[in-house]
């Protein structure tokens, strides 16, 4: 009978093309490595790999078997997977990629619900940008992300769900040039910096400031790119370069006036973020809660920023101002 771990070993040793290399990948010895693919060999009555090519190579039986043997190995592994997913919230695990608009603004509010509520639960927080959150997902590497999904809608294998989609303003120090101007236009924002995470392509033609076009993937990408908001605030707070965030996000700093909003509203400029599955495959309990969690965040950051945004700009109407 053939056993998952002789597959491994056949798997690791035409990864590697030697029995040593092979036999450490699998913290195993290489005498007992090399019984193991004998074994293999003996069961099936075929020989898997050439010994006498430069490098250990699969022959065509070894070829088939390998083959089948990846998708064994990787069905087994999301088979204890989900067995382990099952053990719920209290002992169950959850590994969670963030972009930094959800970040901020629910994502790191959630996961630290989720462990107030659950402290015996693994939890793993990964923070990385919109377009690697989905890349993430896609290789199973985590169960779930919450980042920017206009990129994503139409991904075959992906499930998305909407779930953050406020209006952002564009920010600035205090004693910005632009400040001194009742209303700003765009072309008055092109000839400033823009300190921002890569921008999505649906926002490419529209953004003011300084930025190039990646030819690649038609993200926009700032002139001061970063990874993180906080750090767009640092280079915001000591230089001329301007920043986007939803008012929530930057309202400490609004209050002690140490940053100020421009003069330029632009309802169309709007986050869309939301969560990030694999289509099909079973979301642990935990991943379950943890989303319940950010709706219910949600819920009560959309009626405060749509206040801020409304005290900003009291005579705004729902026009472009730099139109």
């Amino acid at each position: 009978m053939i056993k998952l771990q002789q597959l491994a070993h056949a798997v690791a040793l035409s990864r590697h093309g030697s029995f040593n290399r092979a036999a450490e990948a699998q913290h195993i010895s290489q005498p007992a490595l090399s019984r193991s693919i004998r074994g293999l060999e003996e069961s099936l009555g075929v020989l898997l790999f050439d010994r006498q090519a430069p490098g250990i190579m699969p022959t065509l039986y070894g070829e088939s078997l390998l083959r089948r043997a990846t998708a064994l190995l990787d069905d087994a592994a999301e088979l204890e997977r989900e067995i382990a997913l099952l053990q719920g919230l209290e002992a169950g695990s959850i590994s969670v990629a963030l972009g930094a608009y959800a970040a901020e603004l629910s994502g790191q509010r959630a996961v630290g619900e989720l462990v107030r509520q659950h402290p015996n639960l693994r939890c793993r927080v990964k923070l990385c940008g919109w377009r690697l959150v989905a890349e993430q997902v896609v290789q199973r590497a985590l169960d779930l992300g919450l980042a920017e999904i206009s990129t994503q809608r139409d991904v075959e294998r992906l499930q998305v769900e909407p779930i953050g989609q406020h209006e952002m303003v564009f920010y600035c120090r205090r004693g910005h040039p632009l400040l001194s101007r009742q209303q700003v236009s765009k072309a008055d924002l092109d000839a400033f910096p823009l300190a921002s995470i890569r921008v999505p392509p649906r926002g490419a033609s529209l953004l003011p400031g300084r930025w190039q076009l990646d030819a690649d993937t038609g993200d926009l990408v700032p002139q001061a790119e970063v990874n993180d908001l906080a750090t767009a605030h640092t280079i915001v707070r000591a230089s001329d370069a301007f920043g986007v965030a939803t008012p929530l996000q930057i309202e400490p700093w609004l209050r002690s006036g140490e940053l100020r909003v421009l003069p330029y509203r632009a309802p169309w400029l709007k986050l869309d973020y939301g969560f990030i599955s694999l289509r099909r495959r079973l979301l642990s309990p935990a991943a379950e809660r943890f989303m319940e969690i950010v709706r219910e965040i949600e819920a009560d950051l959309a009626p405060r920023n749509r206040a801020l945004i409304d005290d900003i700009f009291p005579n705004s109407k729902a026009e472009d101002s730099g139109a």
